[in-house]
């Protein structure tokens, strides 16, 4: 079970999991990645945890037989939506008597960082680093290893109301998996779907999801926006079934298969079949389907348009990233999306193989979180010991030769501070 890293993302229509492996070149791959149904939680909350975990189990048998190990452990990512981000700042005295910056200073401050008045029913569950200062100088991503006398840290802390995340935390629980770690969800989608130079420049990511959208605007490396919008894909697959009186669950056959917007989208000459009940079919047609879904999409839109403008940066916003499975799907929507946002719009997936799909980013993406900090420990690792057998190495040849004492011990004595 070691060996792999499990992601799962508990959405409002499906619970996606991945399971991912860093190779011995340092490179993320994964492994199995699979989702299904789920009818227990309703705009990224949990209402019914029975049902919640009974989908987790599904999910994760189907995993354990791509992956052939029991899974009895995983990440998961908490929606951007429950959460607020609250800015504050933590200061601390360097304590090594070297004035050497250490983790164990990082995490001093970062605990310093979370002393804040919040409301009773809300919990901090996470803090976002976004600058260091060492005693005034400022714009520090990593100060370990750094001096100084004080540090300081401009942090976001993230909170969510207690009973969401205890409820979501119950329903893996009974689902028999333990929750090794939580991870913001779009800092797991923004992994997997954003570029580097999107996230300096300035982004907004729009995720759709089945009943809300939630949107996270970027801006010189920082998540500064979290915004939502209580409209995703089941509004368009609702508005299938009543206009053409068809179930639901035909209806999102209809939306998933024949969906798409704009005059790059195929069209069908023939009216579409679909089966209304165990006896009965019914003939669609498809510029009707498509006036449907085009209608709902571009309400949708305006709606991400109208929150953008108003969070003050969209001046900043360099373009538009789509993820989830509410509208990224939608044949033609990149087209479509540009008339009405103004922006440079694509669709973000994660570029692995069996997972380059928008609906599995956030899952994706939690395992391209915890492989980067596994990666990086592990580096650290393996360069002081890589280190330490150098120099074990070094004296014992170096005990061989008697007579190099001079240059060749200032050597050893360089080597032996160093490391």
């Amino acid at each position: 079970m070691n060996e792999y890293i499990i992601g799962i993302d508990v959405g409002s229509s499906k619970i996606c999991a991945a399971a991912g492996k860093v190779d011995k070149y340092g490179r993320m791959q994964i492994m199995g990645i699979t989702s299904a149904n789920c009818n227990g939680v309703k705009k990224g909350i949990v209402v019914d945890i029975d049902k919640t975990s009974e989908s987790i189990k599904q999910c994760i048998d189907s995993l354990e037989r791509m992956v052939d190990t029991k899974i009895t452990e995983a990440y998961i990512c908490l929606p951007g939506g429950i959460c607020e981000l609250v800015w504050n700042k933590g200061v601390v005295a360097v304590a090594s008597e070297d004035r050497e910056i250490k983790e164990n200073d990082i995490k001093r401050v970062l605990k310093a960082s979370k002393i804040i008045t919040i409301p009773s029913d809300k919990e901090i569950v996470g803090v976002i680093p976004e600058q260091y200062i060492i005693d005034g100088y400022d714009k520090i991503k990593d100060p370990v290893g750094m001096s100084g006398l004080r540090l300081e840290v401009d942090a976001q802390i993230i909170l969510a109301q207690s009973t969401v995340v205890n409820n979501l935390l119950k329903s893996i629980s009974k689902a028999e998996i333990k929750v090794l770690g939580i991870v913001l969800q779009p800092l797991a989608i923004s992994q997997v779907a954003l570029k580097e130079e999107e996230i300096q420049r300035g982004i907004a990511l729009v995720d759709v999801g089945a009943q809300s959208t939630d949107i996270y605007i970027y801006e010189g490396s920082n998540l500064v926006s979290i915004d939502t919008i209580p409209l995703g894909g089941n509004t368009i697959t609702n508005d299938i079934a009543l206009c053409l009186k068809l179930p639901f669950s035909e209806a999102e056959k209809l939306k998933i298969r024949y969906g798409s917007v704009g005059e790059e989208s195929v069209s069908y000459d023939s009216p579409i079949e679909v089966n209304v009940d165990y006896n009965g079919k019914v003939h669609v047609d498809y510029f009707m389907l498509k006036q449907i879904i085009e209608a709902r999409i571009e309400e949708i839109l305006y709606l991400i348009d109208q929150k953008i403008k108003c969070s003050e940066l969209y001046e900043k916003i360099s373009g538009i990233v789509l993820v989830g499975g509410g509208l990224a799907l939608i044949k033609g929507i990149e087209g479509f999306s540009k008339h009405i946002l103004e922006k440079p719009i694509r669709v973000g997936a994660p570029e692995y193989i069996g997972a380059a799909s928008p609906l599995y980013a956030s899952a994706v993406g939690i395992v391209k979180d915890v492989a980067d900090s596994i990666k990086d420990k592990g580096f650290m690792t393996e360069v002081k010991k890589e280190s330490e057998d150098s120099n074990r190495e070094w004296t014992e040849e170096r005990d061989k030769k008697d007579n190099n004492n001079g240059f060749v011990s200032k050597i050893k004595e360089f080597f032996t501070d160093f490391f």
